[in-house]
């Protein structure tokens, strides 16, 4: 066994997932998926605190990965609405991971990941080859890069409407 491979057997189930670097590389995709459009738009900012509440949890993550990308946010919600308690729950969630997603941000930043634009309150996933990830997190990159397709699609305050989130 590796030194590695040691340190990471005693992480906690919630450590091995809920960490900023992840956190980062979740924003990241999403972020680039948002921005891949013919305007290139970053993401507003705020966007990016109901990233992690969605894609770390795996009850939500499993009806974003059941809503096709071309159904679109309404679908998801439609889905998520069935279980009013789950759709309301992203809330609750937002707030509560409220500091992994800035630890999340500022990780990216540093990494070379996002760039903050403090004067228009957007975050710009940088231009970077992504990585290979390990095959434990890649249903967690992909929920992320459907949320960027999805949020792009409409403007931020009909997103937070939409998710019954709380401005």
């Amino acid at each position: 066994m590796t030194l590695e491979t040691a340190r990471f057997a005693a992480l906690t189930e919630i450590e091995k997932v809920q960490n900023p670097a992840l956190g980062a590389w979740l924003l990241w995709e999403y972020g680039r998926r948002y921005q891949a459009t013919t305007t290139s738009a970053p993401s507003h900012f705020l966007l990016f605190f109901l990233v992690l509440p969605i894609c770390l949890h795996r009850p939500t993550l499993d009806a974003v990965h059941s809503t096709q990308e071309k159904s679109g946010l309404g679908k998801f919600c439609e889905k998520l609405g069935a279980k009013r308690e789950e759709l309301l729950a992203i809330h609750e969630r937002a707030l509560k991971l409220r500091a992994l997603t800035v630890s999340s941000i500022s990780f990216g930043v540093r990494a070379g990941l996002l760039d903050v634009n403090y004067e228009s309150g957007v975050l710009r996933a940088l231009e970077h080859k992504a990585p290979k990830p390990p095959e434990r997190v890649k249903p967690h990159a992909k929920g992320a890069v459907k949320l960027g397709a999805w949020f792009e699609a409409i403007d931020a305050v009909n997103v937070f409407t939409a998710l019954k989130v709380d401005l």
